[in-house]
């Protein structure tokens, strides 16, 4: 199936409307699509749907990260890094095709009810800002490509292995993909693989785990001070995070 894509000039004119949108952020039904004529808003592209994209809806209790960026990643198996920058394509997914999971898993009425704050949450969420890695990972469907995208190993038995790992918890995406390290596949391999096996070390609460993540982001980081990152392998960072969590855990 062929995906569509926003003209550049449609998603400039939704971001510019936000404010005059708001409250159609709320709408159960997707209308970004038809405020102008179809040949103003839609874009052919190339791109091919492998699966259907039917993500799953999240709930409080499961945010259904997970599953829906393997479903993601399985539907979009051909993208590249480039077309997965591209501004039109993720406006056009949070605003059409992914709109039902959108309303659930971002909705803008129960994280506020301030209209600027509301304004920002959008322009976070619902657009790209920058084609730089942080407003990736914050629009809500590149996010969900990206985390599979960087942990895919077709090597491995479970080839998401290092996926489910990075969403074990959400501050192991954020500490792990937003810092420098995170642009380096072998340190970001290496870090995960580490969480992945000594996961019982990092604590017995969400808090302690979360504490401890972050120290050992912290110290990578502080090492990117003193050597070049990208020279080190996967086993010199297990190496050094071992030394680090020994640490911790001797005082």
């Amino acid at each position: 199936m062929a995906l569509e894509l926003f003209r550049n000039s449609h998603v400039l004119e939704l971001r510019a409307a936000i404010r005059q949108n708001l409250a159609r952020y709320a709408e159960r039904k997707p209308w970004a699509a038809r405020t102008a004529p179809r040949e103003q808003v839609r874009l052919t592209s190339s791109l091919e749907l492998a699966t259907p994209l039917e993500l799953e809806l999240p709930s409080r209790a499961d945010l259904k990260d997970l599953e829906n960026s393997i479903i993601l990643h399985r539907a979009l198996p051909d993208l590249t890094p480039l077309q997965a920058r591209d501004p039109r394509l993720w406006t056009r997914l949070t605003h059409v095709e992914c709109w039902s999971y959108m309303r659930a898993r971002w909705d803008i009425d129960k994280k506020t009810r301030d209209d600027g704050a509301k304004h920002v949450y959008i322009l976070q969420h619902y657009f790209i800002l920058r084609r730089e890695s942080r407003a990736l990972l914050r629009n809500g469907i590149a996010r969900l490509w990206w985390f599979s995208h960087l942990t895919h190993d077709p090597k491995r038995e479970d080839p998401y292995e290092l996926t489910k790992t990075l969403l074990s918890l959400l501050d192991i995406a954020k500490v792990s993909l937003e810092v420098n390290f995170g642009r380096a596949p072998q340190i970001r391999t290496g870090f995960l693989d580490f969480l992945r096996l000594n996961g019982s070390r990092l604590g017995s609460s969400a808090g302690q785990r979360r504490l401890r993540i972050r120290a050992l982001s912290k110290m990578l980081n502080m090492q990117g001070g003193v050597t070049i990152l990208d020279s080190l392998s996967c086993e010199d960072v297990m190496r050094l995070l071992e030394s680090e969590l020994s640490l911790a855990e001797s005082i």
